[in-house]
């Protein structure tokens, strides 16, 4: 399993994304939140997270490094690789327990995902940037806490 050969350059790892919270509609790929000391890091782990497939996607967002991992020219999985308790790591576990306690705002989330869905069906950019204003008003309602 590939966590073990690269367990000793992290932190943490968490399961987020849609898929880490129950009743959300969510395409079939895994989004692994993995917590590392620094961003020099990432060059080792770059290396060990070829062998079992996983390729680095261009993101650009500071901070953060994205890996696919495909099956049958489909993406399976995600790995996205940030500082530890750092504002990107911070930022996506509240989101995701935030999603996971509160069913209201779950739902919105659900509805919300819906209409873009069919509004941007083939416009990834659009379809992020108008998730983007929910996730932050996520984020503000769960700083409140």
């Amino acid at each position: 399993m590939v966590i073990f050969s690269i367990k000793e350059l992290i932190i943490a790892i968490e399961h987020v994304g849609s898929t880490s919270i129950e009743g959300l509609f969510a395409k079939p790929i895994i989004d692994i939140a993995i917590g590392v000391s620094s961003l020099n890091v990432i060059i080792e782990l770059k290396e060990k997270v070829k062998a079992p497939g996983y390729v680095e996607v261009p993101v650009s967002i500071d901070g953060k490094h994205v890996f696919a991992r495909y099956k049958e020219k489909k993406i399976t999985h995600f790995l996205h690789v940030m500082i530890y308790n750092q504002n990107l790591w911070i930022d996506q576990i509240s989101f995701r327990d935030y999603l996971r306690l509160n069913l209201d705002a779950k739902i919105e989330y659900i509805k919300l995902k819906e209409k873009l869905a069919n509004e941007y069906p083939n416009d990834v950019i659009s379809y992020t940037n108008e998730k983007k204003k929910f996730v932050d008003d996520i984020l503000k309602r769960a700083k409140k806490l």
